[in-house]
């Protein structure tokens, strides 16, 4: 699960920004009070003493050179020295590379590209600024979608602009003096020293007031990393008691799915979501919830309301792609995926892979699809798509695997002489540059492999893929995925009716029936093991009621033997190693 570093901004409300937030929230107004003769006296500014910020190195990104200037005039009024500008992302990054600032001030929309909250992103997991480096989106948006996108990213602040020097000054004395009070937590909280960022946290409720919700956040935190489940129930608990807040009943439900109470969870995060549906944290933990179950459509659904209260989430639209496609929901699956390929265009996560992805998927929607001129709306998408990923990496070698084991799959019918020199070569070429290929690259390698019928080649490299992407789970999922069954979308769903048929049969020992369904099952997907399995099995408990026999524990054991592909860390191997040594057993 993602583990949130609690910040300021994370406990505004949505109303709260929509409006507006270019407020004061230190400082006075002289003179606001009715005079004693009835008149309201005249507003007088009165300036802060900021001289302690006065050396504070603080930088502007905007791409107005006009707001550049504005901004970086009233900070200078204010006293501050170290001013610096940057009008663009690329000007940024090399500002931050070579200064260290204590502040910075960052536009929204900065044009093509990235935009500030991705700047954001990127400087913090790249560590490129401190803990202690506030930074602070401008912006004038005040849409929904917005707004929860940007607060996602967790910035120190949230400003609308135009803002005034007094609002600006008293942010200033606002966001220095709380990091200063929360800089020790902060700290402990980006190392995950969670023993002593709960210590800091309860200092910080005890002493500070005013920053109480940031600190009880933090602690909440901190105990359930700590797994110390009951700790944490009690402590929300607590604060519910006092009243109720969404983000403390979300973590008491996460804590629900952490010990694996799944329909608990799923029904207290609806409820908190019918309250609150901007807490896009209850979304992530509901999904989770109902995957466990198995309730795939639902998380589905749920997920889409979250991407649409918050689309730029690139790993949620990442998730958002495989529900759909476990859904057989390819025409989602295809926009998601486009939606990443934009989205991370410009930014640190652009990779050739998303542009390969949504190719995939635009594939298999292809395959399932009914109306022809979806099908020719796909092809000149896929046309388009290629030619994108030859503009932007005209240098990836990922390039022309992908694009060679795609022209391979699109020329089947062609004559086998010229794919067997084509293939060969580019097996060659896969090992020569090993090191270089992306998951999505292995991917319709393999595939291509596995279509052309060159079995022992397309295992090896499920094989040494394996290896390659060993802390990519996800990408060993789709290898062994491909392995199991490399056919097409409509034999792997009709082979799935099949055997869930089967399966029901089995429960009702009708052994003949089920053996039945899953040697059909097993003529469209000829190497799922789960498929094979439940037909060995099949034939073992009818053999034990009827009697062996020799020539069907022959066959049992010819069909056994088409998963020695298995891998030992395969979910079904220590099934199919008992049933194999049970079938050796009588043969």
């Amino acid at each position: 699960m993602v583990v949130t570093i609690w910040r300021d901004s994370a406990s505004m409300t949505l109303n709260s920004l929509m409006t507006n937030t270019a407020r004061a929230f230190c400082g006075k107004r002289v003179g606001d009070d009715v005079s004693q003769d009835g008149h309201r006296s005249q507003t007088v500014w009165k300036i802060m003493d900021l001289s302690y910020l006065k050396k504070k190195k603080i930088l502007v990104v905007d791409d107005f050179a006009n707001v550049r200037r504005s901004v970086r005039g009233q900070l200078m009024d204010l006293g501050i020295e170290q001013v610096w500008e940057a009008a663009s992302p690329d000007k940024a990054m090399n500002a931050v590379k070579e200064t260290r600032f204590d502040l910075i001030l960052c536009d929204y929309n900065l044009g093509k590209g990235r935009d500030g909250a991705r700047l954001l992103e990127e400087w913090r997991l790249k560590n490129m600024i401190r803990p202690d480096t506030i930074f602070v989106l401008i912006t004038a948006e005040t849409a929904r979608d917005v707004v929860i996108s940007a607060l996602e990213f967790q910035p120190d602040d949230y400003l609308a602009k135009p803002f005034t020097m007094e609002v600006l000054e008293n942010r200033l004395h606002r966001w220095f003096e709380r990091r200063n009070t929360l800089l020790p937590l902060l700290v402990s909280l980006e190392k995950e020293d969670w023993s002593a960022a709960a210590q800091m946290a309860k200092e910080v409720i005890e002493n500070h007031p005013r920053h109480r919700s940031i600190a009880q956040k933090a602690y909440a935190e901190a105990l359930i990393q700590q797994q110390d489940y009951t700790a944490a129930e009690n402590f929300l608990a607590g604060v519910l008691d006092k009243r109720y807040q969404s983000w403390a009943q979300t973590q008491m439900y996460r804590v629900d799915l952490l010990q694996k109470k799944y329909q608990a969870a799923e029904t207290g995060l609806i409820e908190v979501l019918t309250r609150d549906p901007n807490m896009m944290d209850a979304y992530e933990y509901l999904v989770e919830s109902l995957i466990e179950q198995d309730k795939l459509e639902e998380a589905q659904s749920w997920l889409e309301r979250a991407v649409s209260r918050s689309p730029k989430n690139i790993q949620r639209q990442q998730k958002l792609v495989h529900l759909a496609q476990n859904n057989q929901d390819y025409r989602r699956a295809s926009t998601a995926a486009r939606d990443v390929m934009n989205m991370s265009a410009g930014t640190m996560h652009e990779n050739i892979g998303h542009y390969f992805a949504y190719i995939r998927n635009l594939r298999t929607e292809a395959d399932a699809a009914d109306a022809d001129e979806r099908r020719r709306e796909i092809t000149r998408e896929i046309t388009s798509v290629t030619r994108k990923i030859h503009d932007r990496f005209p240098h990836d070698i990922n390039a022309h695997l992908f694009g060679t084991a795609l022209a391979i799959q699109n020329d089947k019918q062609s004559g086998s002489a010229k794919h067997e020199t084509v293939l060969n070569k580019l097996f060659t070429d896969v090992f020569d540059h090993f090191e270089q290929i992306e998951p999505e690259t292995a991917l319709i390698i393999v595939e291509t492999y596995y279509q052309m019928e060159r079995l022992n080649d397309a295992d090896s490299l499920v094989t040494q893929f394996r290896k390659r992407f060993a802390d990519q789970p996800d990408v060993i999922r789709r290898l062994d995925e491909l392995q199991a069954e490399p056919v097409s979308m409509a034999s792997k769903t009709e082979a799935k009716q099949l055997n869930l048929k089967g399966i029901e049969l089995y429960k009702n020992k009708d052994f003949a029936g089920s053996i039945r369904f899953f040697q059909d099952a097993m003529s469209l997907s000829p190497r799922h093991p789960g498929i094979i399995l439940n037909l060995v099995q099949s034939h073992l408990l009818r053999m034990k009621s009827e009697g062996v026999n020799p020539d069907e524990v022959g066959d049992c054991l010819a069909i056994i033997r088409r998963l020695e592909y298995l891998p030992k860390d395969h979910y079904q191997y220590e099934r199919f190693t008992k049933l194999k040594s049970n079938l050796e057993s009588i043969s």
